[in-house]
């Protein structure tokens, strides 16, 4: 009687160049699972600072994807990371096109039709409305998501300015605003014109996601979900991932990348 064995051996995360005239950066990992899930997972950066802050998590995120059996691609939008474009002409409605651009891109390489994304912040956000858009999508996981754009701009404007202050003291100061209040940059994100009123224009709750099935993950019990129907995890905040401390560090909340997976296998087989 034959008997077969069969070794796996993990493939090495592939970064790649893609999208059109391969403007955007990804890094691919795929499964050496041998039956594949019904899906692959995309995940969206947040934005400025916290996308760098953010990096380890979704590294390790997507690594524990690829052990479930998922493939899995993270980005830079265009004119952010290592993609192209200068930072000054970002846009919200780029970025909302890039997520498109990037699933579709991931559907491609991993051979499922599809897709559950997963952002973290802005990234969130842009998800929603990257659903909203058009782009199809099994499942929304919407971490922390940014619920009032010009709040959230208002908010950038008080990390910059306690940054300031903490490193520079009395030369510290808040970053460079319009008339309006709104800034012109956070921690070294340049923030357009266009950019600026995209964002000020955000109301997520009459933002209508597409997705399948929609789950909002809270690390603030009094934050509300701003869709209704939507499945709610509250999670400990944990590390603090987004602390000035953890920026160099090996900082990673466990517990909500454990929440996240268990979230997607329950749903998405």
């Amino acid at each position: 009687m034959w008997r077969v064995r069969v070794i796996s051996c993990k493939l090495p995360a592939k970064v790649h160049y893609f999208g059109v005239e391969g403007g955007l950066l990804g890094t691919l990992h795929q499964p050496t699972r041998l039956r594949a899930r019904t899906a692959a997972v995309l995940l969206c950066n947040p934005f400025g600072e916290e996308a760098s802050r953010a990096h380890r998590i979704y590294r390790v995120l997507a690594t524990q994807l690829e052990r479930a059996g998922y493939a899995c691609l993270r980005f830079d939008y265009g004119h952010t990371g290592d993609s192209r474009g200068a930072g000054e002409d970002a846009t919200l409605a780029g970025w909302v096109a890039d997520v498109g651009v990037a699933a579709e891109a991931l559907r491609a390489a991993s051979g499922s039709p599809r897709v559950v994304l997963v952002g973290l912040r802005l990234g969130a956000t842009i998800a929603a409305l990257a659903t909203a858009a058009g782009v199809p999508a099994r499942h929304l996981i919407a971490w922390d998501p940014v619920l009032d754009g010009r709040a959230y701009l208002d908010e950038l404007v008080r990390v910059h300015a306690a940054y300031m202050r903490e490193e520079l003291g009395a030369a510290g100061g808040p970053p460079p605003c319009r008339a309006d209040g709104t800034p012109r940059e956070a921690l070294g994100a340049p923030i357009s014109d266009e950019l600026a009123r995209e964002l000020a224009a955000v109301q997520l709750a009459q933002v209508a996601p597409r997705a399948e099935l929609l789950t909002v993950l809270s690390t603030n019990p009094a934050a509300p979900t701003p869709w209704p129907g939507a499945h709610r995890l509250d999670v400990a905040a944990g590390a603090a991932w987004n602390s000035d401390a953890a920026l160099n560090a090996a900082t990673v909340p466990m517990e909500i990348v454990t929440a996240i997976v268990g979230r997607i296998e329950s749903t998405v087989p």
